[in-house]
């Protein structure tokens, strides 16, 4: 089984997997990790079915929707079969003999530098500088060997490369949490979304949380109209995220999260209900809730 992550070894995104890989019922899985330096050629590869399982961060609790993984899924034949959450917990790591008071500018992923910007609030010395993603910033503080740069990664990266820790938990809210995708090639033969999903239900009952990318007419009331639908079938409206159009400016589509638990009718009928109300329409996955508890 061939599984796909960005980044090198000691990502959240590689921790994620080797989590998936500990769980009991998937102890028996053969697995081939892929390391990709970008998302884009991930998704490519997925949804040219020459990869079984790609594993995206899709989400944080501190900084909110991660748009440059998700806007990747539009239009593409890939579904969400599970969802997983990882506590991240950044460390500040330096060579051996440097110190906060040396440092003059830390290099980590921007999402890990937007989630710990009360650190560098307390050192304004110190610059935050983007990098690939937080492993690869150990790597290259490891090769730099430059007392004055540090790195925002997880607590593997640095001993991975022998860097030690300045301080750790440097994250701004104790909570930081980043919740993935884990991601499948997904393709209708010869049938409809809405036979696909009937047939899908009949084998995963309890995976009742949808994540849809819709696109409406650009005229008033017309998402109004497409919610109503949910409202009118007892589902639970969870996520609204906008997000541009490509090519088309100032227009928006949205990600839509909604529980499906306590449907009122058949999923064929709030399907061909959603499209009427959609210029475009694409079923992004369905799986079972994780709570934050069971989740972390």
């Amino acid at each position: 089984m061939k599984i796909a992550y960005q980044g090198v070894e000691g990502s959240y995104s590689e921790t994620t997997i080797q989590s998936y890989l500990n769980e009991t019922q998937n102890q028996e899985i053969t697995a081939e990790l892929q390391s990709y330096t970008t998302f884009k050629g991930m998704v490519e590869d997925l949804a040219a079915n020459t990869i079984d399982l790609g594993v995206f961060p899709v989400e944080n609790s501190t900084t909110g929707l991660i748009t440059r993984t998700v806007d990747l899924f539009k239009g593409l034949p890939i579904f969400v079969e599970e969802e997983r959450y990882l506590d991240v917990r950044h460390t500040l790591w330096g060579v051996p003999g440097t110190s906060i008071e040396k440092l003059r500018q830390v290099y980590s992923h921007p999402e890990a530098l937007s989630q710990s910007s009360a650190f560098f609030e307390k050192y304004p010395q110190i610059e935050a500088v983007p990098y690939v993603d937080t492993a690869q910033a150990a790597r290259y503080i490891q090769e730099e060997q430059d007392p004055t740069k540090g790195a925002l990664a997880g607590p593997k990266n640095g001993e991975l490369y022998g860097l030690i820790p300045l301080l750790a938990e440097i994250q701004t809210e104790a909570t930081n949490t980043t919740r993935f995708f884990m991601t499948k090639f997904w393709e209708l033969k010869n049938e409809s979304v809405e036979e696909a999903l009937e047939s899908y239900y009949q084998k995963h009952p309890n995976r009742t949380r949808w994540m849809l990318y819709v696109e409406t007419t650009h005229e008033p009331g017309s998402l109004v109209k497409l919610l109503n639908i949910f409202d009118l079938f007892s589902c639970n409206l969870e996520g609204l995220d906008a997000r541009p159009i490509k090519n088309k400016g100032f227009r928006y589509g949205f990600f839509i999260e909604v529980d499906v638990s306590h449907l009122a009718g058949a999923y064929e009928l709030l399907w061909k209900n959603l499209e009427y109300a959609s210029e475009f329409l694409q079923i992004i996955g369905a799986f079972e809730p994780v709570s934050l508890e069971e989740g972390t």
